[in-house]
């Protein structure tokens, strides 16, 4: 048995089955990892893969719980490898971090940009995607540190740490009828069109729940899942956009006004994800505390002993 059976055996689960998407997601050929299946489950007595003719259907019952028992163990070979090349190449290594394009392009730019200049031999990959995919990743090992706007469900294996919390605000072309309000209201902003965020998404719908819960419909005319779009067409005229303040900047958004909303308004806590028993290279401590000073490596290293996140403690 090795490490590379157990790999494959995973990645065919994790890619719903499919050897081909296995194959391409570990670098390999189809006829490779199906050769290697067949020598584990040969070498383990068992059939883990429940099949009809050419096609795999699932998971045997000993399957599922090898399955199990490989990503443990394939987790704590990471944490080995991670352990021994922080003592061998003192510094260098390869940090993972997920999360939304909101904080990857409006929170992120000024972390990242001083952590290179500390730490120039570590590689550092932005995975982008929604919270339920930044979990999962950093769930699977995918990811190293996942950093969402809205802590999806708790997966067993996950922690998170509540980070900084971001209000949101009203955005607005230049000279538009609202920013002569001397207080905003719900009702002054469904007098216009609303350019929004996918209601799917955290910051579409709390800015959107808000008018439902006060038997309002808004005229929404534009739905998108990035915050630029919605200001490019907030630019443009087509409406006003609920956001977070943060994604106001003065030197580029030029044609654009903000109005405080925080009263009609829910904010967001953002969180950093981590995995519960990871092992964390000094340099991934140092991002972490660079983005929420509170976390050092006392606080992380405590959360992870106690096996519960801080935001389930809390409520």
């Amino acid at each position: 048995m090795t490490l590379q059976q157990l790999r494959y055996l995973c990645g065919i689960a994790r890619e719903g089955f499919s050897v081909s998407r296995a194959a391409h997601a570990l670098g390999t050929s189809q006829p490779a990892i199906s050769k290697q299946i067949r020598v584990l489950e040969s070498e383990l007595g068992v059939d883990l893969l429940m099949r009809k003719r050419n096609r795999i259907l699932g998971l045997t019952g000993a399957g599922h719980a090898v399955v199990e028992a490989a990503q443990r163990t394939l987790w704590e070979a990471d944490n080995l490898q991670r352990i021994t090349a922080e003592f061998a190449h003192k510094g260098a290594g390869r940090l993972v971090i997920a999360t939304t394009h909101m904080y990857a392009r409006y929170v992120l730019r000024p972390v990242i940009k001083d952590f290179i200049k500390d730490h120039g031999d570590v590689q550092l990959v932005l995975r982008q995607g929604i919270p339920t995919a930044i979990a999962q990743w950093v769930a699977s090992g995918e990811a190293d540190i996942g950093i969402s706007g809205r802590a999806p469900a708790i997966l067993e294996e996950l922690m998170f740490l509540p980070s900084t919390t971001f209000e949101r605000s009203v955005f607005a072309p230049a000279r538009h009828p609202l920013l002569k309000e001397k207080r905003l209201t719900l009702r002054s902003i469904a007098r216009f069109p609303i350019v929004t965020l996918d209601p799917d998404l955290e910051g579409g719908h709390k800015a959107l729940d808000p008018f439902g819960a006060a038997g309002m419909t808004p005229n929404i005319v534009l739905s998108a899942i990035d915050a630029d779009v919605v200001k490019a067409y907030v630019e443009l005229g087509l409406g006003v956009a609920i956001l977070l303040a943060v994604a106001y900047e003065p030197e580029r958004d030029r044609g654009l006004r903000v109005i405080k909303a925080a009263h009609l308004f829910e904010g967001t806590t953002s969180h950093i994800v981590l995995r519960h028993g990871k092992y964390l290279p000094g340099y991934m401590h140092d991002f972490i505390a660079r983005l929420a000073p509170r976390w050092d490596r006392g606080a992380i290293e405590s959360a992870m002993r106690a096996k519960t996140s801080p935001r389930e403690r809390a409520g």
